[in-house]
Order: C-alpha cells, then sequence, then structure tokens
C-alpha cells in the first residue's frame, strides 16, 4: 500500500512532526510505503528515511492565521493551485493508493485526492480556538467536502466540527506516544545535572516550542513564586525557538526570569532529542499553555509516569482527568500555578500515585495500536473506493 503524506513543515520541535513518526513507526513494519512531503529540507528528514519513509520536496501552499497581512491571502491561490498541480503528477508517478494530510493547513492534498479519485484522510491537528468564527465555518465545510475520514487528535478538537454539525467523517485518534520507551527511560543524576538540577533538588519543568501560545510567561512568574517557598526548587524550560518570533519571545521569557530573581535556578535547556530520559528526570512536569488540541508532552510526561499539572483550556483537561491523573490550573493564574505546584511537591507519597495513575493511562495514547487503528482504516477506504 503506497500511501503519500503531507506535512506542511519540518522543524526541529514539531508535535505534527512527532506524530507522524511514531504512526510511521507502526504502518511501514505494516506494508505502507511511505512517501512524506515537505516543503523543504529540515531537521526531522533523516529521522523519516531511519523509518524507511522516501521524503519529497515540493511547494506547499500553508494555511496560516496571519495570511492577511504583506497580501498572503492574495497569494494563496495561484500557491494552492501550483501545490496541487505538482502533487497530482508526483501522486500519479508513484501509484499512490490514498492521501494523508497531516494537518489542516494544507487543502490541496483533497484536492488532489478528488482530482485522482483517491481517499484522503485529514489529520486535524489545531488547537482548540476556532475564531473567528466565520472563518472556521468555511474551513470545517471545506475540510469534510475534501476529506473521507478526519481524525481529530482529542474530544475537545472534535468539538470544533461538532459545533457546526460537520462530525459525520470525524474519529478521535489521540496523538500516538511510543509508551514503552518512556516507561523505560532511566531516571539520570547525570541528565538531571544538564538540566539545572542537583541529587537534592526538586525539578519542575516544561517542554515545548518557546511560542506565545504556550504562555511561558505563566510559567515562569509561578517558578518565581514557587522558589520563594522552597528552597529545593530548581526549573526547566526545554525547547527552540523556531524563527525571529520565537526568539524575540524568549528573550522576553528570559528577561522576564532575570527580573523575578530566578537566577540560576531557572535553566532554558534549548532543545532535546532524549525526551524520555528529560522526563523522568523531572520531579514535576508543568504545561501552561492555551487551547492545546492534545498537548503531545502531556501524554509524554503521563507515559514516564510524572505528575502533571496543566492548563484547565483546550485538551489537557480531558487528558488528565482532574485530580485523577493530573491537576489543573487555571489558565494565565500564576498563583492558582504555584499552589499546586507546592502542594504536589510537599505531598511526595500523594504525587507519586498519582503519576502511577498516570502511567497506566498513558497505555491508551500507544503507538502501535494507533498506527494498527489507521492501517485498518486505510484498507477501507482503499477497498470501498474499488
Amino acid at each position: 500500500m503506497r500511501v503519500l503524506y503531507l506535512n506542511p513543515f519540518s522543524q526541529e520541535v514539531s508535535g505534527p512532526d512527532e506524530s507522524l513518526l511514531g504512526l510511521l513507526g507502526g504502518l511501514i513494519p505494516a506494508g505502507v510505503e511511505a512517501h512524506v512531503v515537505v516543503p523543504a529540507p529540515g531537521p526531522q528528514v533523516p529521522r523519516y528515511q531511519a523509518l524507511g519513509a522516501t521524503v519529497h520536496v515540493a511547494p506547499l501552499a500553508v494555511l496560516s492565521r496571519r495570511m492577511g497581512a504583506h497580501g498572503g491571502a492574495l497569494l494563496y491561490p495561484p500557491r494552492l493551485v501550483r501545490a496541487a498541480a505538482g502533487l497530482a503528477l508526483l501522486a500519479r508517478r508513484l501509484g499512490a493508493a490514498l492521501v494523508h494530510t497531516n494537518m489542516e493547513v494544507l487543502l490541496e492534498g483533497g484536492m488532489v485526492a478528488r482530482l485522482l479519485g483517491l481517499p484522503h484522510v485529514l489529520h486535524y491537528r489545531g488547537n482548540t480556538l476556532d475564531e473567528p468564527r466565520l472563518v472556521f465555518d468555511a474551513l470545517t465545510a471545506t475540510w469534510t467536502a475534501l476529506a473521507d475520514h478526519i481524525y481529530c487528535i482529542s474530544r475537545a478538537t472534535a468539538a470544533v466540527f461538532e459545533r457546526r454539525d460537520r462530525a459525520a467523517k470525524v474519529e478521535v485518534l489521540y496523538n500516538p506516544v511510543d509508551v514503552r520507551a518512556f516507561a523505560q527511560a532511566r531516571r539520570s543524576d547525570e541528565v538531571r545535572a544538564t538540566l539545572g538540577a542537583g541529587p537534592g533538588d526538586l525539578l519542575v519543568g516544561t517542554v515545548g516550542r518557546l511560542h506565545p501560545r504556550k504562555d511561558l510567561g505563566t510559567f515562569v512568574r509561578a517558578a518565581a513564586l514557587v522558589a520563594a517557598r522552597e528552597p529545593r526548587a530548581r526549573f526547566v524550560i526545554v525547547g527552540k525557538a523556531e524563527g525571529a518570533g520565537e526568539r524575540a519571545y524568549e528573550a522576553e521569557m528570559q528577561a522576564l526570569a532575570r527580573a523575578r530573581g530566578l537566577g540560576e535556578r531557572l535553566m532554558f535547556a534549548g532543545p532535546r532529542r532524549d525526551i524520555p530520559e528529560v522526563m523522568r528526570g523531572l520531579d514535576l512536569f508543568v504545561l501552561s499553555s492555551r487551547h492545546e488540541g492534545f498537548g503531545r508532552v502531556v501524554a509524554e510526561a503521563m507515559a514516564a509516569a510524572r505528575p502533571v499539572i496543566v492548563t484547565r483550556e483546550g485538551a489537557p483537561p480531558e487528558l488528565v482527568e482532574e485530580d485523577r491523573f493530573g491537576l489543573c490550573a487555571r489558565p494565565a493564574d500564576p498563583e492558582d500555578y504555584a499552589e499546586k505546584i507546592l502542594r504536589l511537591l510537599a505531598e511526595p507519597d500523594a504525587a507519586g500515585a498519582m503519576a502511577a495513575r498516570a502511567g497506566e493511562r498513558a497505555r491508551e495514547f500507544d503507538a502501535a495500536a494507533a498506527a494498527a487503528r489507521v492501517l485498518a482504516r486505510y484498507q477501507a477506504l482503499i477497498a470501498a473506493r474499488r
């Protein structure tokens, strides 16, 4: 079975890439011949190739909330047509049996599939902020018209379609995680030292792109409040800033940390590839970001059996089922985050029990099970077309 996958980018830190890599890790051994299309070479390309996928670089027309600026909206239609034409030639040359678009910001996959009479699977990986309403009304209509099946990465994202009575083709499929890798990762003093923590310290961390939507300001402010009351607490932010806007945001957060007197107690550790070991090295994982469509790093922290605190907004509360597998804090409320961090640090037995339950819950994110479900869906869609 030859499948053409369309991916809008190949960044250093990318949830959509990680999720697609997780799926392909199960699909390729099961007989899927994967052809991944990206708009430019990037750091994830060798990882796709290592799994056995063939990577193609081709122009793609990416939807963006910022398209209205600098005439982007006017340039989008001709870019979309050119991208679709090139992809149609590639899909026909390869003899693709199905097109899988890895993120909703690409429309050309559906156009090509309709043109060639192929099944089209769309992965909706967006966040839960479906505004402006009229724009999302039009987009959900387009997505459902161009797709034979739509995977949403949480019930919270599926609600974007349900609110518009367009959920007939929608299936919730949590992002896949290599649960075994996180569960079996070793807790290491050496790794903790690279994250700024000594043997007797309590390490509180967050992982992800350094993007304003991640609301790292709330994490930094909460860290300062905790530091004033718990001398053993150390803090780390793991992730990379992509592009000028994110680098400016990183500098802003570093300045905020200095202004709040955190000094060496908060480390900006940059991007890491050893995320299972990083998660195991934390005493507590915190995610303060807003409108997450899933929160892959939450699932990874749970798989590593770490206590977690997330924003009471978007999809993460769905993952932790408040007070069962983790705690939820009010969005953009450093005081509430600090109170919950201090509570878990002060109650290690209760935090440990919650973390153990989280590890059990994380089995629902297992990559092998997700790949099996996707393969069965591919087979059914191809059979229906025939």
